[in-house]
């Protein structure tokens, strides 16, 4: 597989330069376990870590398009992907698995409880209602990134350390004059990396290349 990341060109520079991005790990456990999450950075549907997209270096470009003037697309190759460490949500078992951990009520109303500060947090900050939450995660995005942390923590406790996340998303397209719209199909696959240490290059990607 290939790993393609988009960002703005200010900071694909400072990425290339340093070969690292940035890690949001160290602050995991005060947002599962601490109850102090105003100032923490609200997770994408497949929780923390640094997205790319699977063979996918166009939607790549795409994504970065919606906030970026000048976007770039970054090739991101990683050292090694151990099945062990990779929580695959693109697989049956995984699936079912999640699904039975989301489903019990202890662990729906953890995820409520961090979901409700983080909206508070969003409403705040933007002082618009939460419908209006999909300007950057929809609230949907954020429950599911929440509970995707609970069940990696989960997981840590039998033994499973997780690295990677793998999951068939649907990314919001550019607009097309009614603003982003939602088919509720998936349009790609998403690929989370949550170890900065465990990217062994990153390049700057060439459109070029495919021509």
């Amino acid at each position: 597989m290939e790993y393609y990341h988009g960002t703005a060109n200010v900071n694909a520079q400072k990425i290339i330069k340093s070969q690292r991005f940035r890690s949001n790990l160290q602050i995991i456990d005060s947002i599962l376990w601490e109850g102090n999450r105003q100032k923490i950075k609200i997770p994408g549907s497949l929780g923390y870590g640094t997205y790319t997209f699977v063979n996918d270096p166009k939607l790549a470009l795409m994504f970065a398009k919606k906030e970026n003037e000048d976007p770039v697309v970054l090739q991101v190759f990683i050292k090694t992907v151990d099945d062990d460490n990779l929580l695959d949500l693109t697989e049956a078992d995984s699936q079912e698995q999640f699904q039975k951990f989301s489903g019990y009520l202890r662990n729906s109303q953890k995820a409520q409880e961090i979901f409700k500060a983080f909206t508070f947090k969003r409403r705040k900050k933007s002082n618009i209602d939460s419908h209006n939450v999909e300007d950057d995660n929809s609230p949907r995005d954020v429950y599911a990134g929440i509970m995707t942390e609970l069940f990696i923590a989960f997981l840590k406790k039998k033994g499973c350390r997780v690295k990677y996340v793998k999951k068939h998303t649907e990314t919001l397209l550019p607009p097309n004059g009614y603003g982003y719209q939602r088919l509720g199909l998936p349009n790609g696959t998403e690929f989370t990396i949550r170890h900065p240490n465990d990217v062994a290059n990153i390049q700057k990607y060439s459109f070029k290349e495919e021509a």
